[in-house]
């Protein structure tokens, strides 16, 4: 099966092994890129194959070999569109997948010195949230929710959710993740819980407590603790 994404990394790690790359360069390309990307001024998805070994260096030449034949581009999805609010704390991405169709990822900005905690104000300082999705549509069909009308189409794997994370650093240091854009994440469990693998490894370095999966249901916090012992 073609790999979808770079970021999706039981997949990646898998085709490194076969072709004799020791998985640990993993890692080290995703710090590249992501430096790389997060950086980047100009569009990365042009029609001409990406240059790895300028942009990544310090990988085996079977890596770069395997690179340019799966990923003429870093990223699998494009940045489509931003929607920025008025008061500049809400950006609204839509991001355009491999298949054509569209997901939604929003930044929401806040100022935790704003609030107050025992009638002082609040420690700490500037900070974002994203809020991301897992599937494109959703089996729910609750009624109160625009993507619920959408019915299912399809699941992200888990470097396609990375992948909304890797856009969003442009705008905002990314301090939270949310799972409550479009879908149900728990149906989509074994990308989900990947994808929170890897934001909590290099380079992304997310803490467990400030992932949030949100379900129909109830809402689970600390990120799924006992996955990762």
């Amino acid at each position: 099966m073609k790999i979808r994404s770079v970021f999706d990394g039981g997949a990646l790690r898998t085709e490194f092994e076969k072709i004799g790359i020791d998985p640990k360069f993993v890692p080290i390309l995703w710090k590249h890129l992501f430096l790389t990307l997060r950086n980047s001024n100009t569009e990365i998805n042009s029609p001409c194959d990406w240059e790895w070994e300028k942009h990544v260096p310090s990988l085996p030449s079977s890596a770069y070999t395997f690179l340019r034949s799966n990923f003429k581009t870093p990223l699998s999805s494009t940045l489509h569109s931003v929607f920025h609010s008025s008061d500049n704390l809400t950006s609204k991405l839509l991001i355009k997948l491999h298949n054509g169709e569209f997901v939604e990822a929003v930044i929401m900005r806040y100022d935790t010195r704003l609030g107050k905690y025992g009638g002082k104000p609040r420690l700490g300082g500037l900070r974002a949230t994203l809020c991301i999705s897992s599937q494109v549509g959703c089996k729910m069909g609750c009624r109160f929710c625009a993507t619920g009308s959408m019915g299912f189409k399809s699941n992200l794997s888990s470097g396609e959710i990375v992948e909304q994370l890797v856009h969003a650093s442009s705008f905002a240091q990314i301090r939270n993740v949310v799972f409550m854009g479009m879908g149900e994440p728990l149906n989509n469990y074994s990308a989900v819980v990947e994808s929170v693998r890897i934001m909590t490894g290099s380079p992304f370095q997310l803490s467990l407590k400030r992932i949030t999966i949100s379900t129909v249901k109830y809402t689970l916090w600390a990120c799924l603790q006992l996955l990762f012992e």
